[in-house]
């Protein structure tokens, strides 16, 4: 039995905004209850995918902003519609003669010599989650808020990954310069700042730095001891109450959401202390990121453990073409878990 799609996205909605209304919280319960059934039951398969496809919907629209947000200094996001063919422009003063593609989980080089434009080739992006049914049995908002909180994350993880190994990719091959590259032991607050320097050169905005918390305060740490002429009251207060500094030299700092994937807490899913600086205010951002279409999910259920697996999955495009206005920092010695 189906129930009224556009009232559940509200519900959830509301549940996910901390906006929820009088009964919000008995009827996320009741919706529970009849998608799962009892414990130890079999959940409906129809309500289940319908359960499942309006928490993947939320979690994208969560993901939207989210998206804009982190990708804007060093993307050109735009949606498409699935089966149409898009066209890149390339600038023409780029002279590009390759472009660097994500496909699957590798890195594919394009040959565009002479031309103005290539055709995008969208690829299938997908990764999955669990979640436990009885997590949700009381209707508690925070639960739901966390489960529509993983898609969002999960959706942005596509993509960062793609970027990651694409970057990751044109630093070996020379499409990234090594005048943009710094990799040593005891990486100082000058070099940071050296790299900084060089994409401001660049662009003339100011530079992104995307990394794990650790790396962030690695150098954070001593902007504050080294440049106390410039460490205003209001960025002492962010230090002391943020959870990540946002503020390091001449560039803002935005951390990477980077998890744990051992039971000791020892292994984190990417490097700790390897950092990426995008420029800021780049005419022509190095990526280009066409989405084709919205978030599909594939629901299966485990008799075993009666968790509710999920994949999740995103037809996209996703090249570089612009690789000096990317740099690259790796802290060999100073930075771990």
């Amino acid at each position: 039995m189906r129930l009224d799609i556009n009232k559940l996205t509200g519900l959830f909605s509301r549940a996910h905004d901390n906006k929820m209304e009088t009964g919000d919280q008995e009827d996320l319960k009741q919706l529970v209850k009849r998608t799962f059934g009892e414990e130890g039951q079999i959940p409906d398969p129809s309500m289940l995918h319908q359960f499942n496809e309006i928490i993947v919907r939320a979690g994208e629209k969560d993901a939207k902003q989210k998206v804009t947000d982190l990708f804007s200094v060093f993307a050109n996001v735009r949606p498409a519609r699935r089966g149409t063919i898009e066209k890149v422009n390339i600038p023409q003063n780029l002279k590009a003669r390759m472009v660097w593609s994500a496909t699957g989980s590798g890195v594919d080089l394009k040959r565009v010599d002479g031309q103005e434009s290539y055709v995008a080739e969208p690829e299938a992006l997908s990764t999955g989650f669990y979640y436990e049914p009885l997590s949700l049995v009381t209707g508690d908002q925070t639960q739901f808020q966390n489960l529509i909180n993983t898609v969002s994350d999960a959706k942005i993880k596509l993509y960062l990954d793609a970027v990651l190994r694409i970057m990751n990719a044109s630093v070996t091959s020379g499409k990234i310069p090594s005048n943009n590259v710094i990799s040593g032991d005891n990486l100082t607050i000058a070099q940071y700042n050296k790299v900084a320097s060089t994409l401001q050169r660049v662009t003339g905005g100011r530079p992104l730095f995307l990394a794990d918390t650790l790396l962030i305060d690695h150098f954070a740490d001593q902007h504050a001891s080294t440049n106390k002429e410039l460490y205003t009251e209001k960025m002492s207060e962010e230090y002391l109450t943020a959870l990540n500094p946002t503020s390091i030299g001449r560039t803002t700092a935005v951390n990477l959401t980077n998890p744990f994937i051992d039971e000791k807490n020892s292994v984190t899913e990417l490097p700790v202390n390897k950092g990426y600086m995008f420029a800021g205010g780049a005419n022509r951002k190095p990526f280009e990121v066409i989405e084709y279409g919205g978030l599909r999910q594939q629901t299966d259920t485990d008799i075993e453990d009666e968790r509710v697996k999920v994949k999740i999955s995103q037809d996209a495009s996703i090249t570089l073409a612009q690789g000096n206005t990317i740099g690259v920092i790796t802290e060999n010695s100073s930075v771990s878990v």
